[in-house]
């Protein structure tokens, strides 16, 4: 008996685990997607990639809501947006926390962004699809060395 409870908690464990690897696959793959989409202007794609509710806080502009963001997409001019050391947290079957730091080219509004930031997104699945439902970005100051 304590052999078959030690075989099922080692199943349900690595079937967990296996569950959180596709959730990470899938997020990963919705942020690059959302990504293109926004470098794209693709608001039509834009808005089945986020949450009618979404928020994004920037340090040069803050939204409330998806249409409100959508609204200025043309504002955005990124000639780059490059993501590196890409973490995906699954935080239950339905919502993950994305991390990872990004490198950008490009203008607002034409006031040029920061960067490189460091960004984090909060993902929840609905009707069995991920989609975003906030994006913070947060500047990274780069030390100066001193000679």
């Amino acid at each position: 008996m304590e052999l078959q409870c030690v075989m099922l908690a080692m199943a349900i464990a690595l079937s967990a685990v296996q569950g959180n690897d596709d959730v990470a696959k899938d997020v990963e793959r919705a942020v690059h997607a959302v990504q293109t989409a926004f470098n794209k202007g693709d608001v039509a794609t834009l808005q089945t990639l986020m949450t009618e509710d979404h928020v994004t806080v920037l340090t040069y502009a803050q939204f409330s809501n998806a249409p409100s963001q959508l609204k200025v997409l043309s504002d955005f001019k990124f000639s780059t947006y490059r993501i590196d050391d890409l973490v995906v947290k699954p935080l239950s079957d339905d919502a993950a926390l994305v991390t990872y730091r990004a490198t950008i080219k490009g203008t607002y509004k034409g006031r040029v962004v920061p960067s490189p930031v460091f960004v984090t997104e909060m993902w929840v699945k609905r009707d069995g699809k991920w989609v975003e439902a906030a994006y913070v970005e947060t500047p990274v100051h780069q030390q100066k060395k001193h000679v």
